[in-house]
């Protein structure tokens, strides 16, 4: 009920702060907002995937032999990473507005049955009349363009920020801002009445996580290293990496900022998702950087959509891990194209716990890797998970405060020119 009451409030509160954002700004501001933003989420993915590839080729996590646990085919629906790139795209044009709320764009494969007749004798005794035919049935993966049940994010983003591009232009549209900006205020009111019952529902979570360990102790001993990676590589990177890129940009001690992410960072650590510490995040910008709630809301729905620093970081070095736990050799190019392949496919990646795991068994089947071992890092999956969330949401943070000291310098122009244009009004 808690995850289910969270996911509900999603859709609204990204809708409604990118129409209300977008319609307040004139076009090149919102465009140069949007690069900025998306500049950033691209260039610290990228980081976050080369961050997982040497430390893992550096620790060597999987460098032991172990036992095999195949829970592969459970997870493999013969999915390649090219198909990811291209829903990716697709998911960018939703061809339906209410659709992009409701279904996100998937290709699929349906394993489908050809009957064939074959003459098991062999053409050389047909001519004696001695032939013998029978039915043979051979299984085949046919791709379709299907959908699966949730939400486009992507395309929500895409198509409010359309709406509300378009509405800045027009006079007369008015109602339309003011309405979903009424609209965002109710949708931030409402997570703050959903506050109340975190604690209840974090410590549901948490339980419901642990109970579905098969072997505790198992998991903690002989995967230390593999943790050591991933969680100890997600915790360094939001000390050392965001921590120096904050202290870049802003000039000042990253240590108040952390401070002042203690409270997100313990809200998004339990449930791992990062939706529910959007409207302390949304508090912080505003209150305590004095950013533009346009700029907050407008950032806040991009990188939902798109930033996946830790879970890139999650890919690579999950991919490395299996294969190293195999045993197998892999050269600087199968490396290099691991990092690659992890940085492209994070753009793809639902906002939905464990949603990683599809993406590593993909990438893994691309390159011929085998995916035997997917049990391991299923069993540590909600340690894992969290790590990962918690990174994406500082990254998050920080992406607020960059664009809007890149972007800040064209807003302040835009609103002294409107304070301005009031002025001359009201005087005549």
């Amino acid at each position: 009920m808690y995850m289910r009451l969270l996911k509900a409030l999603m859709l609204p509160l990204i809708a409604c702060t990118v129409i209300s954002g977008t319609s307040s700004t004139d076009a090149r501001s919102s465009g140069k907002i949007g690069f900025v933003a998306i500049s950033y989420v691209s260039l610290i993915n990228a980081l976050g995937s080369v961050v997982g590839v040497i430390l893992c080729v550096i620790i060597q996590p999987g460098a032991v032999s172990g036992q095999v646990n195949d829970n592969s085919d459970k997870y493999n629906n013969g999915l390649k990473t090219s198909d990811i790139i291209a829903d990716f795209f697709r998911n960018i044009f939703p061809d339906n507005v209410i659709g992009a709320a409701l279904q996100v764009t998937q290709t699929k494969y349906i394993e489908k049955s050809n009957i064939q007749l074959v003459n098991l004798v062999g053409d050389n005794s047909s001519r004696n009349g001695s032939d013998l035919w029978t039915n043979v049935t051979q299984n085949q993966l046919v791709r379709t363009f299907g959908s699966a049940t949730g939400t486009n994010i992507l395309g929500v983003i895409v198509l409010s920020a359309t709406f509300g591009i378009a509405a800045s232009k027009i006079a007369k549209a008015s109602p339309f801002i003011d309405f979903f900006k009424v609209c965002a205020q109710i949708a931030f009111l409402i997570f703050h009445w959903v506050k109340w019952s975190t604690p209840l529902g974090v410590a549901s979570l948490i339980a419901s996580a642990l109970a579905g360990m098969h072997d505790v102790t198992a998991a903690f001993s002989s995967l230390g290293l593999y943790i050591l990676v991933v969680t100890g590589g997600n915790l360094a990177f939001q000390v050392l990496v965001f921590g120096t890129i904050y202290a870049i940009v802003t000039r000042s001690n990253p240590v108040h900022f952390f401070v002042h992410l203690v409270k997100p960072w313990l809200i998004t650590l339990a449930p791992s998702s990062s939706i529910l510490a959007l409207p302390v995040m949304h508090e912080i910008s505003t209150q305590i950087y004095a950013i533009d709630t346009k700029v907050t809301g407008f950032v806040i729905a991009v990188c939902f959509a798109l930033n996946r620093t830790g879970s890139a970081l999650f890919i690579a070095a999950s991919c490395l891990f299996m294969a190293q736990y195999s045993g197998i050799l892999l050269s600087v190019g199968t490396i290099m194209t691991v990092g690659l392949l992890s940085f492209l496919s994070s753009f793809a990646i639902p906002s939905v716990p464990s949603a990683s795991i599809a993406t590593i068994i993909i990438i893994m089947t691309t390159l011929g890797i085998p995916v035997t071992n997917i049990g391991l890092v299923l069993a540590l999956e909600w340690i894992n998970d969290r790590a990962r969330t918690t990174t994406n949401m500082v990254s998050t943070q920080l992406a607020i405060i960059v664009t809007w000291t890149f972007g800040q310098q064209r807003l302040k122009l835009e609103t002294d020119g409107q304070k301005e244009a009031e002025e001359l009004v009201s005087m005549a």
